[in-house]
């Protein structure tokens, strides 16, 4: 089947290219945009088209959208609530102009129902109601926490060499995490169901666990002891700030305090609505773990 051109956003990062290379291999054309040409190499690989433009040049972006019937956007990791809705605002008008058919928004987390005062929150709500007063035919995907969160730079070696899963939230508390392949096959299944359009669906995988499970899991794999740390909040963001500075560690802290108090509950969603609609399985983190070469990342 033909489902014309899809313009997948931010399709050379972790969530974006996942969606594009799912898209790919189910025979779809796939445009993807991205800032960076020299990260575009993997994804032409996959069979995909690349073009390059900034979020910020409404020109750019209508361009790049022309001849597209279907959008994912994906909202790039940004705490300036300005410069956020007028990304959304570009790709708003850019997608009218073009006429498309299908769009996708992955919210890349919760988008609560009322304000928060978590600025990492309260934009995706803003960003949600703009598309929601567009007209587009939107399909909202609200997915949990990554599983690929594990496997950053920082989580890894950690893993690998310590026997030690360090992660800034509770002990206690239950994630059912969400690997990006999943959500690609989630982000597949709604641009082929263009009925749902309004429709937001809270995304996940199928079983919740608690930080002891976790590890367990990799102990499993790695066939080592592996226990589980909650890393406190004042040391990740002490961690975080030189690698993404001091506005986006403050504003990512302030987010899992939040999980980790008021916002618990959103860790561990109902998807059945999700699972009925989209008829898609979701990965566990115990295939996921198997899919990742632990001793590469830990060499890294």
């Amino acid at each position: 089947m033909d489902h014309g051109t899809t313009l997948v956003y931010g399709g050379t990062g972790a969530q974006g290219s996942a969606i594009a290379r799912a898209l790919c291999a189910k025979g779809w054309s796939v445009r993807v945009l991205t800032r960076s040409p020299e990260k575009a190499a993997n994804i032409k690989r996959e069979g995909a088209e690349a073009v390059c433009a900034d979020l910020s040049d409404a020109q750019a972006v209508s361009a790049a959208s022309q001849g597209c019937e279907n959008v994912v956007f994906t909202l790039p990791l940004v705490f300036d609530a300005d410069l956020a809705l007028e990304w959304t605002a570009n790709v708003v008008i850019a997608a009218q102009s073009a006429g498309v058919k299908r769009f996708i928004f992955n919210a890349s987390g919760p988008v609560p129902e009322e304000e928060t005062g978590v600025v990492a929150l309260d934009i995706k709500r803003r960003a949600s109601r703009l598309l929601a007063e567009s007209g587009l035919p939107v399909i909202t995907l609200q997915p949990t926490l990554y599983m690929g969160n594990l496997a950053a730079p920082w989580s890894a070696p950690t893993i690998v060499r310590d026997g030690v899963v360090a992660y800034p939230l509770p002990g206690e508390l239950k994630v059912s995490w969400i690997s990006w392949e999943t959500l690609a096959e989630f982000a597949a299944a709604a641009l082929e169901r263009p009925g749902l359009a309004g429709r937001s669906f809270r995304v996940a995988g199928p079983e919740a666990l608690t930080g002891a499970e976790v590890a367990r899991t990799f102990s499993e794999h790695l066939c080592r002891p592996v226990t589980y740390f909650p890393v406190p909040l004042d040391d990740f963001r002490r961690n975080l700030a030189p690698v993404l500075g001091e506005t986006a560690a403050d504003a990512i802290t302030h987010l899992y305090a939040w999980f980790a108090g008021e916002g618990a509950r959103t860790l561990t969603p109902d998807i059945a609505p999700a699972l009925e609609a989209l008829n898609v399985v979701p990965q566990r983190i115990s295939e996921w773990v198997g899919t990742v070469n632990w001793t590469a990342l830990a060499a890294a």
